[in-house]
């Protein structure tokens, strides 16, 4: 028996979706500011994708207010307007395609890069980010054909490529960067611990927008007399804003120090640079037992950091695609 609309499960949910919406974007916000206090040195091309970003998602939560707040103030003598769709949300799919395309851009040219830039792999993630993004702005494009939001269940199928499409490319993101890691031989437990720092980061990153991607279609097909999909949707977009903000700000944490579990001992990876291939005993602090370190796995380890996080080439990779 399909669900009947009601206030709650309409514009309650648009309005609780606004309000998870605008908790986010502030968070979103906050990930901005970060990156240009502590990266103020970056390429212009950082700069400019977490400007970009960040203008994206506030455009797109501006428009999301003027809808809700047309319908719930603007057109409260008017309930009839309220079967009719807000042309601002016409424009939202097109800005979601956006950003979930700067976001498969700047992550998927980092699986490349330690691919050893393969060609036939980089035309796989092109295709399919390009592919999703078109999808978004057809979607965005017809939906001003339909005036009413009974209308718009014409559009699912389209709804549902584009969101198999984003899963798939989660999924390669976040499998292949995994796979790479996990072959990185390193020795002692603290460059260990900063590979699995980034594993679980990445997983992390490519699960939340995955998760977004599943929820959304599935309350749009198995709520189609309800408006839950909308908030799920004001949601959806600012994931993938926080997803490149937070991977920009994460470079300074992840090139931080490594822990050993002896005691205090630590050591800073950017720090070593050297070619010499033997064994280095740090100093370390009375009692503590005394661990070796094999330089050649910790440059290797750094180049796998450098690699994942400031788009540089590694001298050397392990990974064949």
């Amino acid at each position: 028996m399909a669900i009947q609309p009601t206030l709650d499960n309409t514009w309650g949910a648009a309005l609780i979706g606004l309000v998870a919406s605008s908790i986010i974007y502030g968070i979103t916000t906050l990930q901005a500011y970060l990156y240009f206090t502590l990266y103020p040195n970056d390429s212009i091309q950082f700069k400019s994708l977490a400007g970009s970003v960040w203008l994206i998602d506030t455009v797109s939560l501006v428009l999301v207010c003027n809808g809700v707040y047309g319908y719930l103030v603007r057109d409260m003598a008017k309930p009839a307007n309220r079967l009719m769709v807000n042309r601002s949300f016409d424009v939202d799919p097109a800005l979601m395609g956006l950003l979930a395309l700067l976001t498969h851009g700047y992550l998927g040219l980092r699986v490349w890069k330690v691919c050893r830039r393969n060609i036939w792999f980089g035309l796989l993630l092109g295709t399919l980010s390009l592919s999703a993004f078109a999808l978004s702005i057809t979607a965005s494009v017809l939906s001003f054909r339909f005036e009413f939001w009974s209308q718009r269940n014409e559009l699912k199928w389209i709804g549902l490529a584009g969101t198999i499409l984003v899963v798939i490319l989660d999924g390669i993101i976040a499998i292949v960067l995994c796979v790479y890691l996990l072959m990185q031989k390193v020795e002692g437990k603290g460059t260990r611990r900063i590979i699995n720092r980034v594993l679980i980061f990445t997983i992390n990153t490519g699960l939340a927008s995955s998760l977004m991607s599943i929820v959304n279609i599935v309350t749009f097909f198995a709520l189609p007399n309800t408006l839950i999909f909308l908030g799920t949707n004001f949601i959806f977009t600012k994931v993938y804003a926080n997803a490149i903000l937070a991977n920009l700000n994460a470079r300074k944490s992840l090139r931080g120090r490594g822990y050993l579990e002896q005691g205090t001992l630590t050591l800073n990876l950017s720090a070593l640079h050297t070619n010499d291939q033997h064994l280095l005993v740090l100093n370390e602090p009375e009692g503590a037992i005394s661990a070796p370190i094999n330089l050649s796995n910790l440059n290797r380890t750094e180049e796998t950091i450098n690699e994942l996080e400031n788009f540089q080439d590694a001298n050397q990779t392990n990974c064949k695609c």
